[in-house]
């Protein structure tokens, strides 16, 4: 993600935390209090801030794109990456999933997606065996992921508002709230090559010396997270009444849930990933800070508060800190009071003590003793490092479900989730709800 989009997240919520203020206060039919009035103007002065860095970040990232321009390369990236966009909107996963139950050809936007793929696992070194009798089909991972923060892209661009009346709409299942990197986790697509370290410099110990006397020479290891391609996959049955449409609302279903599954993987094993053949989750990762609970006990300000002090000891960056709970968590903070005297509450708007914060049911419910606990999350989530390799493999077997007119679509790809300083996150797995 560039700086510069980075800051304008933080300069939207910003607005948005303003305007909630505002709607507040007109809805109740009142003035802003004076706690609002200044919460207000410290909004302001931020905005102004971001201003300024947005400014600076985008003349920076200007400049380093006319650079690489002058180089040679970026024209040519910015050919492919258009050529690529446009073929991403003329594709039809379906059709290609059609074609390759027939064993048909592939043909236009289809034949190009397959070939953009093919390519993209090549460079990444990635390689699927082809099944005797079965003809294995591949998208680029970039048309199944949404290009911005939120997966809802993939949902809207093809599925929509456009209904086809041979089709009747296909209602969503529930599913949870996803949050990588909507707070700000570092993505890396179109890997290759193997592992990925993700070094971290130590700092250097300057030492007060007499005059004359000799510096103490010093030796500094680079250590950090390596991001190595994990295999994940899933098998779903489609029925081949579904795949016959061609409605726009069905290619968006498949599309969306398909996103949906990849997405919802990715921030399950980036919260409580089990390592092995598996990414290591934050609740998992070994020198995350522990907050000094060790038994259920109940969310107070107190607590909620020392996390930040665990982190601002390791001296993290403040780039995208925040907090990641349980809604069961948050529904609670809502409730509590901060103190015996103020009338606020933990959680008041969309701020945790003045810090973003998401709610999802991916944060895993804990047990101690019989009591339910829910784990509390904060920390810098750019340190949160996502890769993916290659493409997304498409394996149709028209046999194994056939006595339900069904087909079973195998899906595969390769990603890892790696936290590059654990020390940038702190944890207290020990919270209840009461």
């Amino acid at each position: 993600m560039k700086k510069s989009d980075a800051l304008k997240k933080q300069r939207a919520s910003k607005l948005k935390e303003w305007e909630d203020l505002v709607n507040g206060a007109e809805t109740e039919n009142r003035s802003l209090n004076v706690d609002e009035e200044t919460k207000i103007t410290e909004i302001r002065n931020e905005l102004a801030s971001l201003d300024t860095r947005i400014e600076n970040a985008i003349d920076l990232e200007s400049r380093q794109a006319d650079a690489a321009r002058f180089a040679g390369g970026q024209s040519q990236m910015d050919g492919e990456e258009a050529e690529k966009s446009k073929v991403k909107e003329r594709f039809s996963l379906t059709k290609m999933l059609r074609n390759s139950l027939e064993g048909t050809p592939l043909e236009g936007a289809e034949k190009e997606a397959q070939e953009i793929a093919e390519q993209e696992n090549r460079n990444a070194g990635v390689s699927f065996a082809q099944a005797p009798g079965k003809t294995r089909i591949m998208v680029p991972l970039s048309f199944i992921r949404a290009s911005q923060q939120t997966v809802s892209q993939d949902g809207g661009e093809y599925g929509g508002e456009l209904v086809v009346n041979q089709a009747p709409r296909v209602v969503d299942g529930l599913e949870p709230k996803l949050f990588v990197e909507e707070l700000g986790a570092t993505m890396l697509t179109g890997l290759s090559g193997g592992d990925i370290p993700l070094p971290v410099a130590n700092s250097y110990a300057f030492e007060w010396l007499a005059e004359g006397a000799n510096i103490t020479p010093q030796k500094k290891k680079f250590v950090g997270a390596t991001l190595s391609p994990k295999r994940a996959g899933a098998a779903v049955s489609m029925s081949n009444r579904l795949l016959m449409q061609s409605s726009l609302d069905v290619e968006g279903l498949v599309r969306r849930k398909l996103s949906q599954g990849w997405a919802n993987a990715i921030n399950g094993a980036a919260i409580n990933g089990a390592g092995g053949n598996a990414p290591t989750g934050i609740l998992n990762t070994s020198g995350v800070n522990q907050a000094a609970d060790t038994a259920a006990a109940a969310a107070t300000f107190a607590k909620i508060v020392e996390l930040q002090g665990l982190i601002e000891e390791d001296n993290a960056t403040e780039i995208n800190l925040a907090y990641l709970l349980s809604p069961k968590l948050k529904a609670a903070l809502k409730t509590k009071s901060k103190d015996s005297g103020s009338g606020r509450f933990i959680i008041e708007g969309n701020e945790l003590d003045g810090y973003r914060f998401v709610s999802t049911s991916l944060v895993p419910t804990g047990d101690d003793g019989g009591t339910p606990v829910y784990p509390l999350i904060y920390g810098d989530f750019s340190q949160l490092y996502i890769g993916q390799w290659g493409a997304v493999s498409f394996l149709a077997n028209p046999y194994s479900e056939d006595l339900a007119d069904s087909v079973r679509i195998t899906v595969n790809t390769h990603a890892d989730v790696q936290i590059a300083n654990p020390q940038a996150f702190a944890v207290n797995g020990f919270l209840t709800n009461a």
